[in-house]
This record gives C-alpha cells, sequence and structure tokens, in this order.
C-alpha cells in the first residue's frame, strides 16, 4: 500500500480500499449485505465458508509498534491499514461500527460543537467538558446506522463485547445499536464470553474492545511499559482465544489509529486569556494534536498561526479539504462542526486548551496525519 502525501511528513487516509472503513465494507460483503464503500482487499480464502466472524478492536496501536512487537507467527497475516482523519477513537470507532466516513457518519473528532445541544461536546462522555456523562444524551440528534442493524437484516446475530465501566455509557449505546451489548470485566471474562458466544451455531459476528494499550500510551508514551502491555496481549489471545477458535471462524484484529510521544516541552497551551482566542469566536475544538477554529477573520487568524506556529503545524480551509474526511454524502452538519480552519499538529508537537482548568499533559497522543499515527495493523487468523 503507497500512502498519499499531504506534506513530507503528513499521509492521507487510504479510502479507495484500504482502510478501516473499507475493512467494515469486508464485513458487509462477506455476509452479502449492500455494501457503502470499496471492500478491503483481504485474500478471500480467510473468509471463505465462515460462519461466524470475530473482530478485536485494539485501542492505540500502530502498524509498526505491532509488527515490532509480535513473535513470528506464520499463521497470524497482518496487513497494512490506515486510520480515518482525525485519528482518534470518537472518529474511528463509529467509521468501523458504521462502515462509514467521518464526512458521512459526523463523528468528527474528540471534542464537538454540537448544534442541536448549543455547547462543546465531550463525544465519548455524551457531555461537555466537566459534566457529568450523557448529559446531552437525550439532545442528540443522530441518523446513526451500524452494521450491526445492516446485517440484522441478512440474518446474521451480532455482538458488542465492552468493559464494563464503558457498558452502557450514550456512546456505547450509538457505537451497538443493532447488537446484543456484552459486559466484561477483564481480559480473561472477555476472552470466555467470545468463545462461548462463538461456540454456537448460526451466523454471528462478534465485536470486542480493549483499551489498555491507549490508555498506557498516553500516561506513559509508546516505549517499555506500551510494548510490554502490547506483547502480553498478543501472547495471551494467541494461547488462550486463537488456538480454541472453531474452524467456521474468522478473527481479525484491527486497530482504530497509531499513537506519537508527544514530549512536555512541545506542547503549546491556550486559555481563555491567550491571544489566539482575539482571532476566535470560541474556544477549539477537535483534538490535542488536531484542532477546528471557528472564526469570523479567517484569514487574519491564518496569517497569525502561520507567524507564529508556521513550522509546528498545519492550517487549512475545510472547504477545500474535505476529501481529508472520506467519501460519500456529507454529513448534515459537517461544515458546522469542522469550523473555519483545520490545525494539523506537525511533528510531536500538541496543541492544547485549557477548558476545565484540569487538563494534563499526556506522554502520548494521536489525531494528527503521521505514519505513527495513521498506520494500523489489520490482522487475521482461521484455522
Amino acid at each position: 500500500m503507497k500512502l498519499r502525501k499531504l506534506t513530507d511528513d503528513l499521509f492521507v487516509p487510504s479510502y479507495d480500499g484500504y482502510s478501516i472503513v473499507n475493512f467494515s465494507n469486508l464485513i458487509l460483503e462477506h455476509f452479502g449485505s449492500v455494501t457503502f464503500h470499496e471492500p478491503f482487499p483481504l485474500e478471500r480464502s480467510y473468509l471463505s465458508g465462515a460462519e461466524k466472524v470475530v473482530v478485536m478492536v485494539l485501542d492505540g496501536v500502530g502498524y509498526e509498534k505491532f509488527v515490532k512487537n509480535l513473535p513470528e507467527d506464520p499463521t497470524l497475516k497482518v496487513y497494512q491499514c490506515t486510520s480515518v482523519f482525525p485519528t482518534t477513537t470518537a472518529t474511528a470507532l463509529p467509521s468501523i461500527y458504521s462502515g462509514l466516513t467521518p464526512l458521512e457518519h459526523g463523528f468528527l473528532g474528540y471534542l464537538l460543537y454540537l448544534k442541536e445541544t448549543g455547547c462543546l461536546v465531550n463525544v465519548i462522555d455524551m457531555s461537555p467538558p466537566g459534566y457529568p456523562r450523557d448529559t446531552v444524551l437525550r439532545n442528540l440528534n443522530t441518523s446513526f446506522r451500524t452494521i450491526f442493524q445492516v446485517l440484522s437484516e441478512k440474518g446474521v446475530k451480532s455482538f458488542f463485547l465492552v468493559p464494563r465501566h464503558i457498558a452502557g455509557s450514550g456512546f456505547s449505546k450509538i457505537m451497538s445499536v443493532g447488537a446484543e451489548q456484552v459486559p466484561f470485566s477483564g481480559f480473561g471474562d472477555m476472552i470466555q464470553a467470545i468463545l462461548d458466544i462463538s461456540d454456537g451455531e448460526g451466523k454471528k459476528l462478534i465485536f470486542s474492545y480493549w483499551p489498555s494499550c491507549d490508555s498506557v500510551a498516553h500516561r506513559s508514551g509508546v516505549g517499555k511499559a506500551y510494548e510490554v502491555e502490547l506483547r502480553w496481549f498478543v501472547e495471551i489471545l494467541k494461547k488462550e482465544l486463537l488456538r480454541k477458535l472453531r474452524p467456521d471462524t474468522t478473527f481479525f484484529l484491527l486497530s482504530d489509529h497509531g499513537v506519537i510521544e508527544t514530549p512536555q516541552e512541545n506542547e503549546i497551551w491556550w486559555d481563555n486569556s491567550s491571544e489566539v482566542m482575539k482571532f476566535l469566536e470560541k474556544p477549539p475544538s477537535g483534538e490535542q494534536r488536531m484542532m477546528y477554529l471557528h472564526t469570523r477573520r479567517k484569514r487574519t487568524l491564518v496569517e497569525y498561526l502561520v507567524e507564529k506556529y508556521k513550522d509546528l503545524a498545519l492550517f487549512l480551509d475545510p472547504k477545500e479539504h474535505v476529501w481529508l474526511f472520506g467519501k460519500g454524502r456529507r454529513h448534515w452538519d459537517f461544515f458546522e462542526r469542522v469550523g473555519d480552519v483545520v490545525l494539523i499538529a506537525r511533528g510531536n508537537y500538541s496543541f492544547n486548551y485549557r477548558y476545565t482548568g484540569k487538563e494534563e499533559s499526556l506522554k502520548g497522543r494521536h489525531g494528527s496525519l503521521t505514519k505513527d499515527e495513521l498506520l494500523v495493523p489489520l490482522a487475521v487468523y482461521r484455522r
């Protein structure tokens, strides 16, 4: 897979066949459903005759990190795949669970201004920063349709496995419509649930989400602790799950995005008193490695940003770069959500805003379009 360059150090998601969006369309195609985009070009032998498909979504693991820490195993085939833009869980998971691009589904980052709520919303928590979880859920206007709903029309029963502490959250409810949500308490609990579900008869799709690598990366970076976590995960997964799956089951491991180390000395911090706020209508939204900026003074804002941060970030007009968010029918609120200027961090810089005053430095971040953030592994196993 050859990546298209946005700049010398930033790249474009491969929505034409090699992205996580295309992977989900491969699943739709396998079960005989309509597809929304080109399916991922997987060797068809892996899915031939498979009644059941298990998909493990591993949060926060880039392709190079995965391959580096994967013990040699000819039974586990690993493909290169790209995430979407922005490279973040809040955008990537909706693409995986719907088979749609960010342009289509509208989950365009961790923090978004949503017209129907009239405020800035943490999309994962479904609440404004600092407020209790699911505060705005009842006001959300979403036409989000999952692949689980689509496949139910083909007689496929879907299961959605998530850690118990996020099961039942607003975001999980939206992502799992059409599937039976199964909470688990730990790794062993998750493994056993997958084995129990896949042991039955009939066509089944089992999605499971494991967040530990992403959590370690944010706290400790992608060094030794992160690699130990990743190696442990793969070794136990192979021993306790893969070798016990039935022959009629295909297993996939897919990551939503990679992570890059972001040193504290390369953090840019803004707050309501910062000079940049003279040019903005409201605080930035988006991520810490990319931002959506809302302004009525676009030219003046861009001139200011280029003067101050030209080597640290890219500043794009979203109307001229809609294609970064994918193909398809544009979400009804797309341009409101992405604002007037899209900031994309370069190198290992990050741009941060103090919304509540409780924000902290992170050793690992994502959201931009470096190879480490964009390229993810797609591994497949079949007995």
